[in-house]
């Protein structure tokens, strides 16, 4: 007992020291596309179905709120765990393997994406790491159990971001190539036979895993052939060219643009000032990755002169350029027309309109050749001597790549109660099966003052009723293209100031109109002048509207 304390401690630690400011007061979490509320959606086409699910059960004990929090710390630890898996591949010493671990969660990708509430890629991100170590496992000791561990934490990555997919397929190829090289080289010599045992256990826990990882996905491939509003219908007919332009790998040139994807930055989402943006920090930003370029470099350098991992450093050094080069996507002039190819031609790559998820996989691979090199730096005398002295420092320059991350995100995200006249307003809508209550201001994001920052239109994921809300994202050139026919009737009927059939034939089936006292909302009470809109409560933050039929 007292081993595995230990063994978990120091990476409890990390955790502790970043989610422990919020667990002080009650209230949720909001970030831009981070918004929890008491009310968790069931639905079995969700790729999110078995998260919301657990959530949902372990909701009759413990608050939401506080569930938000623990999943968000959980998310921390799998990552740093991510880390752990791939750095004791390499390494044996406990000390050395924490402190690379560190690497897979303070770097720029992570910290963006969870500032931007993206929490289910950070959390993929983690599962992606964890699923390439037991790979790598099954490449070092062709053990079936690895591979039933791959099956397992893949599927669970595409669990929570499909796009990885891609990341994953990319590396899978990479794993067998090294397999063909590892059983089917040897043959070449007479004395030394391909190992067919070693094809036939392969393949053989290979379908074990692929199993395992359809398994965890069948709700929403399923879901994707009877849910009208599918994620496949939406990828092909809703995800233009345009969208590629408005999720383009941030820079303003083709340097810059590769720059950031080198340095792990280049997320769209930073440029829109909704926290504070490393790339913004001149006296930091850019300098510890410099101080650990030395430490990959070496790193690649013995890794390919080594002969246990010359096969797998080379490989990955193909990756990595072709992961640059699919990261920076549009963004870089010279790859434009390749990534404009994928978007055309390969089947679902045009879901990855945010090209910026490569650098996922170059993280991966910076990780790899930290910990070779780090542990080809431990073997040297002068340093071994000093090791102590060293793993400190570099675990000081890792933290110091996303520092913004400890004490609360730096006091970015605090806990934050809904209204009271939320909730008064709740119990006042009494909805039958059939019935919905609309929700304005008509946009998917918009600032509420109660919050204080832009965030996702919250109204889902705290009303019993069941909500229709804008799937309107107004960025990029984009206004809505979701292809939700709800929305889609709901933007004719505002453009129309209510001279449509909406709520007339009412087939959303609205029976109450709830308009928010946020951003525009004084340009939605053309709604009072409509015979069939009744106002029928007025709180300090909300206008509720009965629809009579």
């Amino acid at each position: 007992m007292i081993t595995t304390i230990k063994k978990y401690l120091p990476y409890l630690s990390v955790v502790i020291a970043i989610v422990l400011p919020w667990f002080f007061y009650s209230g949720y979490l909001f970030a831009t596309d981070m918004v929890w509320g008491p009310k968790i959606n069931i639905d079995w086409t969700s790729n999110w179905f078995l998260m919301n699910l657990v959530t949902k059960i372990l909701s009759f004990v413990f608050s939401v709120a506080f569930l938000e929090k623990i999943f968000i710390a959980l998310t921390i630890f799998i990552v740093l765990w991510g880390g752990r898996k791939i750095a004791s591949y390499f390494l044996e010493d406990k000390i050395a393997i924490f402190v690379i671990s560190l690497f897979a969660l303070f770097n720029p990708f992570v910290y963006d994406r969870m500032m931007y509430g993206q929490v289910g890629i950070v959390l993929a991100f983690g599962l992606f790491i964890l699923a390439i170590g037991y790979l790598l496992d099954y490449y070092k000791n062709g053990k079936g159990k690895s591979l039933t561990y791959f099956g397992i934490f893949a599927g669970l990555t595409l669990q929570f971001s499909v796009h990885f997919i891609f990341f994953l397929g990319i590396i899978f190829v990479l794993f067998l190539v090294l397999l063909f090289l590892k059983y089917l080289k040897p043959s070449m010599d007479s004395r030394l036979r391909g190992n067919e045992n070693g094809w036939k256990n392969f393949i053989k826990y290979i379908f074990i895993a692929g199993a395992l990882c359809i398994l965890l996905n069948a709700n929403w491939i399923v879901g994707n052939f009877v849910s009208k509003n599918s994620t496949a219908n939406f990828v092909s007919s809703g995800i233009t060219k345009q969208d590629l332009l408005a999720f383009k790998t941030s820079g303003s040139s083709n340097g810059q643009v590769l720059s950031n994807v080198l340095l792990m930055s280049g997320f769209w989402g930073k440029d829109q000032y909704r926290y504070a943006d490393l790339t913004s920090v001149k006296s930091n930003w850019g300098k510890s990755f410099f101080f650990l370029l030395p430490l990959i470099l070496i790193g690649l350098y013995f890794g390919i002169r080594k002969k246990e991992t010359r096969a797998l450093s080379i490989g990955l050094s193909i990756v990595f350029v072709v992961s640059v080069v699919l990261a920076s996507g549009i963004g870089v002039s010279y790859f434009q027309n390749f990534t404009y190819w994928l978007f055309d031609n390969v089947p679902l790559y045009k879901g990855l309109r945010e090209t910026q998820k490569w650098v996922s996989v170059i993280t991966l691979i910076y990780l790899i050749f930290i910990s070779i090199g780090v542990k080809t730096i431990l073997e040297t005398k002068i340093f071994s001597v000093h090791k102590k002295m060293l793993l400190t420092f570099v675990g000081a320059v890792i933290i110091m790549q996303a520092p913004f991350l400890l004490w609360g995100f730096s006091g970015q995200l605090k806990p934050t109660q809904y209204p009271a006249d939320w909730n008064v307003v709740n119990k006042e809508m009494q909805c039958s099966a059939n019935d919905k209550f609309l929700f304005l201001p008509w946009h998917l994001y918009m600032s509420f003052n109660w919050v204080g920052k832009i965030i996702a239109t919250p109204a889902g994921t705290y009303f019993d009723c069941p909500v229709i809300s804008s799937s309107a994202m107004e960025w990029g050139g984009i206004y809505d293209n979701s292809q939700n026919s709800d929305s889609q009737k709901v933007n004719a009927w505002l453009s129309a100031k209510g001279n449509t059939d909406l709520l007339k034939n009412n087939e959303p089936g609205i029976k109450y109109i709830l308009l928010a006292k946020e951003i525009d909302w004084k340009n939605y009470l053309w709604i009072e002048k409509l015979p069939n809109v009744k106002l029928i409560n007025e709180t300090e933050t909300l206008k509720l509207y009965a629809v009579q039929l």
